[in-house]
Order: C-alpha cells, then structure tokens, then sequence
C-alpha cells in the first residue's frame, strides 16, 4: 500500500512537472518559415518576458492606413546572451526598423515569428530562430 502511493505521488509530481512542455509549441506547429517576408516601419514597443518576448510595429499599408505588426521574439534570457537586451532595443522605439517575419499558421493577421530585426542604427541582431538559414540576410 505505501508503495502504490509513493508511486501514484512520484507520477502526480512527474506530470506537474512537464505540463509546461505540454504548452509550447514549436516554430513550425504556429509559423510559417516559407512564407518569410521583410516588414519595415516604426517600432513602438518592446515587452521584455517569458517564454518568449514582442516587439510591434507600426506598419504603413498602401493608401496609409497603420497597422501594428507583433513579433514573437526568442526568450529574454536568450536576447540578452546574443547582444538584443531590452536597452539596445529601446534605441529603437519610435524609429523605422526592418523585421523579418515568418506568419503565424492559423491566419491570424500581422502576426509573426522574427529570426532578426535591423534597428535604426543599421545593426542587425539575431531575436529568434533562424529559420531560413540565411542570418541577417534582408530580401531588396
């Protein structure tokens, strides 16, 4: 009997333990890598969190209507290690940057995965995946 409840409380600790798991999807469960387009326009925020941070920018249509574009960047922890902190992004707010976006799958509009972004001052940082294998390569 003691047994089958250790057992029973090692599985009930085991599955609390990979219920996040269960919760992140994969790049290619939600974007779409071959359909990866450059996005220029201003930048207007930058969230900082976990599993995964954003950044939005406003984006100017043809005829001038304004719309806001999310990107869903790689985790903090992983910007930090690769030279995109929250600071050196911040630079940035309020100017026009080039984001490559990979769409989000379900159709969900201006919604988007980011390998890199080119800020303001012309430096191309890594934010997210890379995807396509071609780092940092802008298509003009």
């Amino acid at each position: 009997m003691k047994s089958s409840f250790v057992i029973a409380v090692a599985i009930g600790l085991f599955l609390i333990a990979v219920a996040p798991a269960f919760a992140h999807h994969s790049f290619s469960a939600e974007f779409d890598a071959s359909k990866c387009v450059d996005v220029t326009g201003t930048l207007t925020k930058v969230n900082y969190e976990n599993p995964h941070s954003y950044i939005f920018v406003d984006v100017t249509k043809p005829g001038g209507k304004v719309e806001e574009a999310t990107f869903q960047l790689s985790s903090t922890t992983n910007l930090k290690r690769g030279g995109a902190d929250r600071p050196t992004m911040m630079k940035s707010v309020g100017k026009t940057v080039t984001v490559r976006g990979c769409p989000s799958k379900n159709g969900e509009p201006n919604r988007y995965a980011a390998p890199w972004i080119k800020l303001a001052d012309g430096v191309i940082q890594r934010v997210g995946q890379d995807v396509e294998g071609n780092f940092g390569v802008a298509e003009n």
